[in-house]
């Protein structure tokens, strides 16, 4: 194995960028279904959007049709994350184990992204609600398909730990700035229907046209990157089950993941809830969300090389758990100053810059942190398992989101005006459950001994200098 490693190209700058290229797309089509799914068919009186499915509590009188069907969605993609990583680390094609995956899901996952706004009718019937079920369940088992190679990929192309942090970095750029451009969508929306179409046609237009850049974004590495070129691995022969069991035998994966399923599930309650934090907590218009995300996504980008830096520094853990801290603040303050004597927008910018240094460190540091576990049981059983593992995390985290998306629209309605599906209370309490989320992922995070997994990582390294 060694002589064919020798024979590797070295991955550079460029391949990384281009190798990265669909983070883009993927941002943009998580915005349009965490952020704004439950907008879009829960919606408020100011969005001036007709209802097109069932509303209320209609699954055992407990939970609302989207929610309980998204929640499905991602219990979905949360079961075929393994299956479809254990068919990964098994191909034998000759184009690679990551890429004939990346490359025949492509547009199926684009699509249903779309689809899943385009219900038929423009008023609540069962076509309507059985569409919605369908394609949402099509865009995660589409989503599993694309990104659980995608994200296998990396740790298999990029082996030393500092450069593997610059990838990350690269990757989650990539990422935030799509979900800037979904970030966008009210102000194109706002642009559409001043233009004279209807909001729902404009909303539909909207998410259209980031469906026609997302599939070429995620088809340019598909044709670009010869993977053979840059790995060679050692194809696993154990079940599923077998490799299943062996990733959740690593202490280090339990605890690392463990934090990622909490810190995930506040997140997700927060981009769930964005929109109705600012039309009806703050009563701001639709499109101040767009100056809100910005400036913290701005901010964010602005601290990726502080939180590059600590990261090689003093490692990945400390910063992740400031990050959990500082988000867990900001949830709350959102509880407690909600109802202050204080101008909206103010509100809003303060908690925009204060979410920033969380939203640095939540989108580069937990997958590097992955991968150098990962790295490390490479390390010490010598299989590539890098699809199993990132499948295991997903398994776990999707979990977690699949239950913020069961609360949350059930939350919102609490204290909500008869006739209407939004109350403030419900708002409120979404940031308070939330903020308890942050504030545990906290101590599984301090319970990952990172020192241990660097160590033997930089062992490695120095050992193969020798060779």
């Amino acid at each position: 194995m060694s002589n064919k490693q020798t024979t590797l190209k070295e991955v550079t700058q460029g391949t990384i960028f281009l190798y990265c290229i669909p983070e883009f797309a993927r941002g943009i089509f998580m915005v349009m279904v965490t952020n704004y799914l439950i907008y879009f068919y829960q919606p408020s009186p100011e969005s001036g959007l007709p209802n097109l499915i069932t509303q209320g509590f209609v699954v055992l009188g407990i939970l609302t049709l989207i929610g309980f069907v998204k929640a499905i969605g991602h219990v979905i993609d949360a079961v075929t994350d393994p299956i479809i990583a254990n068919l990964s680390d098994k191909c034998r094609s000759k184009a690679g184990r990551r890429m004939p995956f990346m490359k025949y899901s492509a547009i199926p996952y684009a699509l249903s992204a779309l689809l899943i706004f385009c219900a038929p009718n423009d008023q609540p019937t069962i076509l309507n609600n059985i569409w919605v079920a369908v394609f949402i369940w099509a865009y995660f088992i589409f989503y599993t398909f694309y990104m659980i190679p995608h994200v296998a990929l990396l740790p298999e192309m990029v082996r030393e730990q500092h450069k593997r942090v610059n990838s990350y970095t690269i990757s989650s750029f990539l990422y935030v700035t799509g979900s800037a451009v979904g970030y966008a969508t009210p102000s194109i929306v706002a642009g559409f229907k001043h233009a004279g179409l209807a909001p729902l046609t404009a909303w539909r237009v909207t998410f259209a046209i980031f469906t026609a850049v997302g599939v070429v974004l995620l088809l340019l590495p598909t044709f670009f990157i010869r993977e053979k070129d840059y790995v060679s691995s050692v194809v696993p022969t154990v079940p599923l089950l077998a490799s299943l069991k062996h990733t959740f035998q690593n202490r280090f994966f339990c605890w690392v993941t463990l934090g990622q399923l909490l810190e995930g599930t506040a997140m997700a309650f927060f981009q769930a809830c964005i929109m109705f934090y600012v039309v009806t907590l703050l009563g701001l218009p639709e499109t101040a969300s767009v100056t809100i995300l910005a400036i913290s996504i701005a901010g964010s980008l602005v601290l990726y090389p502080l939180v590059n830096k600590l990261a090689k520094r003093v490692g990945k853990r400390k910063p992740l758990m400031a990050g959990c801290v500082m988000f867990a603040v900001a949830q709350l303050a959102i509880y407690f100053a909600a109802d202050l004597p204080v101008p909206p927008m103010v509100k809003a910018v303060a908690l925009a810059v204060f979410v920033s240094f969380p939203f640095a460190v939540f989108n580069i540091l937990p997958g590097a942190m992955l991968a150098d576990i990962i790295q490390y049981d490479t390390l010490k059983t010598g299989v590539n398992q890098e699809g199993v593992f990132s499948a295991a995390k997903s398994f776990v985290t999707k979990m977690g989101h699949s239950l913020a998306i069961m609360i949350v629209p059930t939350l919102i309605v609490i204290g909500a005006p008869v006739g209407e599906n939004v109350g403030r209370l419900g708002l409120k309490l979404t940031a308070v459950v939330a903020a308890v989320f942050c504030t545990a992922s906290i101590v599984a995070f301090y319970m990952y001994k990172e020192d241990a997994v660097l160590a033997a990582i930089g062992k490695s390294g120095k050992e193969a200098k020798k060779e």
